[in-house]
């Protein structure tokens, strides 16, 4: 591994070349862009190549890694941005160079850049770059519709969706495919009687919160204690959390939230949301309760 120099614009342009087929589906195939990124090196933006120490046909290179948008004060982060290169791709040899730099950006200065976070997104469909990130211990961050302007396999631009991982140097180096640890925000709505968790709008306001959670909606229909013990069960099976439509006082839910395991539930009454504004409050309010980390 090594930051990039004039010698190497040459191999570099061998190696695109020789990749284009399997990274034109993902990635911008520009076999001159080395030299964009060698005018580019600096506090915000530096290129890492891979080398192999036995090389294979026409060029040593086993790719590209950008540690670009390098942002310091209180972020501390940076985005990765990466290519594989051929006959290399597939050897193990790039996963072990990607470690290496991981290892450099978050390691504190002068040895390193001393950043605290570094993330990296992929599109949906390639699952080779991800199974690559999540093989090194990334957490998946979240979803990005119309992330980046790019090409597809035919030449079609258009704003692709992707899927951000990412580490931070507490989590470093990171167990292999580690899942992320998902805080359960449960949101209770509140209705006067049973038949109002049917009720158009009572749906409504609920499946509004739902998304807003990306959580299931859960409706208590049944106000007996058959109908806690399931309602229960429920919410210990929502590992993502849920937004709960119920006539039950609180009171007499908090025992059965507990043995579900759900800390810090959020109790709103239907009548107190009259709007959007009120729904994604009160969302954000059962976000803090249950400590969802966004890093």
């Amino acid at each position: 591994m090594h930051v990039v120099t004039d010698a190497d614009v040459a191999p570099y342009r061998r190696a695109v070349l020789a990749s284009a087929d399997r990274l034109r589906p993902w990635n911008p195939v520009n076999p001159s862009d080395l030299v964009y990124h060698l005018r580019m090196q600096g506090p915000t933006h530096r290129t890492f190549l891979i080398r192999a120490l036995e090389p294979v046909g026409e060029h040593d290179i086993v790719g590209k890694i950008n540690v670009t948008n390098i942002a310091r004060g209180r972020a501390m982060a940076a985005s990765l941005g990466y290519d594989s290169y051929d006959p290399y791709a597939g050897s193990g040899l790039f996963a072990e160079g990607l470690r290496l730099v991981v290892d450099v950006a978050l390691t504190p200065e002068p040895e390193g850049l001393g950043l605290h976070r570094v993330d990296a997104s992929t599109q949906p469909g390639n699952t080779r770059s991800a199974g690559l990130l999540r093989r090194l211990g990334f957490r998946p961050r979240g979803d990005w519709p119309g992330y980046l302007w790019l090409a597809d396999a035919t030449g079609h631009d258009a704003w692709r969706d992707h899927i951000t991982y990412g580490v931070t140097r507490e989590q470093w180096p990171a167990p292999s495919y580690a899942c992320r640890v998902l805080a359960r925000p449960v949101l209770v709505l509140l209705v006067p009687a049973p038949g109002d968790v049917d009720s158009p709008a009572a749906v409504q306001l609920a499946r509004a919160a739902a998304i807003e959670l990306a959580v299931p909606v859960l409706r208590d229909r049944d106000p007996g204690p058959d109908g806690l013990a399931h309602l229960r069960r429920s919410l210990f099976d929502a590992v993502s959390g849920a937004v709960v439509l119920t006539c039950r006082p609180g009171d007499e839910l908090v025992a059965e939230l507990e043995e579900a395991q759900i800390v810090g539930p959020v109790f709103e009454r239907c009548a107190d949301l009259p709007d959007a504004a009120a729904i994604v409050a009160a969302a954000l309010r059962a976000r803090a309760a249950a400590g969802v980390d966004d890093s």
